[in-house]
């Protein structure tokens, strides 16, 4: 039986991973950690936001998560496609829970890659999964990429910007030239939704399928539109991801 005056369980959950988060600012010199969290191994930077989350809570994008891989077992989909896969926790996931699912994935960031490639050779996925080093835009060539801080590495994005650099990009329409497929998209690049989706009409147009886009609120409205031109109906929201169908039987 808990105490009268002990402190509520949830605040405990929340105390407990702060705690740990202070001890390793104080004794951390930025070293990689290995955890196993949600049935995979991944390579972790306590020193980087989206690690730590996973690191610290193994909270990271769970209700998220869970809509989306209900989505892909309940539309049998056999393409996934990951834009802005960050360290590979999607991914890896997906590839440990379904055998059978081809998984392309289109990171931008070397810090990420590398970390991501790590994470698919210690889970034993690295041959199911196609890594690309390019960014995703509505047409092939090449974009103006700003490099975020080594403490936020998901944050990195297209734009203009001190620390630019000009790397390869490339439309889904072209990376993917694929018809009557069940394909799920995971993307998160950082407000340049609006611009990769429309590099993808032919993908919407000749396959079926289902997407969680991170959208920045301010934004919602603007891409519902566009994603409604495109034959796309949207099926609910999770804080800034918004899910969408290409098929009103789905």
């Amino acid at each position: 039986m808990r105490r009268p005056d002990a402190p509520p369980p949830f605040i405990l959950k929340r105390l407990v991973p702060s705690a740990k988060k202070r001890l390793y600012a104080l004794v951390s010199r930025g070293d990689f950690v290995l955890r196993r969290r949600s049935g995979a191994v991944f390579l972790l930077n306590p020193a980087n936001f989206v690690d730590r989350q996973i690191l610290f809570y193994d909270d990271f994008e769970q209700a998220q998560k869970q809509v989306f891989m209900e989505q892909i077992r309940k539309h049998d989909c056999d393409l996934f496609v990951d834009v802005g896969a960050n360290l590979g926790y999607y991914s890896i996931l997906l590839a440990l829970a379904v055998p059978n699912l081809e998984i392309v994935v289109f990171e931008p960031d070397r810090r990420n890659r590398l970390q991501m490639g790590a994470n698919m050779f210690m889970n034993g996925v690295a041959d199911r999964i196609t890594l690309l080093d390019k960014a995703v835009s509505d047409r092939s060539g090449t974009v103006s990429f700003v490099p975020a801080a080594a403490t936020s590495t998901g944050q990195s994005k297209v734009a203009e910007g001190p620390g630019a650099v000009s790397i390869p990009a490339v439309a889904l329409d072209d990376a993917l030239p694929v018809s009557g497929r069940r394909i799920a998209v995971k993307m998160d690049i950082e407000g340049f939704e609006a611009v990769a989706v429309r590099g993808m009409r032919r993908l919407i147009a000749e396959n079926q399928v289902v997407m969680q886009v991170e959208c920045f609120e301010h934004n919602h409205a603007a891409l519902d539109e566009q994603m409604r031109a495109m034959g796309m109906r949207l099926l609910r929201s999770i804080d800034e991801d918004r899910y969408y169908t290409s098929s009103v039987n789905w």
